[in-house]
């Protein structure tokens, strides 16, 4: 007997076995249907009044159920309309101009408390950069102080990670009013 005939005989034989298993699971499920119309039956007949009154509850559970999954999506929605403005905001702060990122050095310099010695940042800003620049893979700059013992992130994943934080509420009002 060769290779392929032996192949035949099992893929034959898995699929008779198949056919057998789904001829079982045709007439097991045909029993339990069977049974179970019959306690339908002997149900309803016995205790009429009870399956109104489970009905009745079914009901209202499935009004609240239906109710709580319509909160859900609303909630969802909610949720996702404040990421599609956080998004926003992050493509925004990636898109800056030249200019814009000039200004945007400026005010990181303006407003940090100590004398910068360098600065780390992606290089789009090299060129915006007076001071000793170093250049990293995150988008944005850290800038570190002459003595290097203190530093401030403006990268950013920082700037919205912060932003995120301190504006989810307010974003959420305005969206929602």
């Amino acid at each position: 007997m060769g290779l392929k005939d032996v192949k035949n005989e099992i893929l034959q034989d898995a699929e008779d076995e198949a056919e057998s298993i789904r001829e079982e699971g045709r007439k097991e499920k045909q029993r339990i249907i069977k049974e179970a119309e019959d306690e339908a039956e002997k149900i309803s007949e016995a205790v009429d009044e009870e399956i109104e009154s489970q009905k009745s509850s079914l009901e209202k559970k499935a009004v609240s159920n239906a109710n709580m999954e319509a909160k859900k999506k609303k909630l969802e929605a909610k949720q996702d309309s404040i990421q599609d403005t956080f998004e926003e905001f992050s493509e925004e702060i990636r898109e800056m101009s030249e200019s814009d990122r000039e200004k945007f050095v400026e005010s990181v310099l303006a407003s940090t408390e100590f004398e910068v010695g360098k600065v780390l940042g992606s290089s789009e800003f090299k060129s915006v950069v007076d001071t000793e620049f170093e250049e990293i893979e995150e988008e944005g700059i850290i800038v570190i102080s002459e003595s290097g013992d203190r530093r401030r992130n403006f990268t950013f994943d920082k700037i919205l990670e912060d932003f995120r934080e301190d504006y989810r509420k307010k974003v959420a009002e305005k969206l929602f009013e």
